[in-house]
């Protein structure tokens, strides 16, 4: 929910329906649901610097 609220704050972020977080290895990445009339590119940057940012405020824990 949080990585949702950090895209949709973008502009054309309200495209955004769902997001997922995606681990690999001790990184991670996020990956966006959009819905028709999204512009791809800004979801992208979005999506990229909303992880740059969570990835300085969260840790991520995958042994629950």
């Amino acid at each position: 929910m949080i990585a949702l609220r950090e895209i949709r704050s973008f502009p054309g972020g309200e495209y955004v329906c769902h997001v997922e977080v995606i681990p690999a290895s001790a990184d991670w990445s996020l990956h966006a649901t959009v819905r028709d009339g999204a512009d791809l590119n800004r979801i992208q940057h979005a999506a990229e610097a909303a992880a740059f940012r969570l990835k300085h405020r969260y840790q991520l824990r995958t042994d629950w």
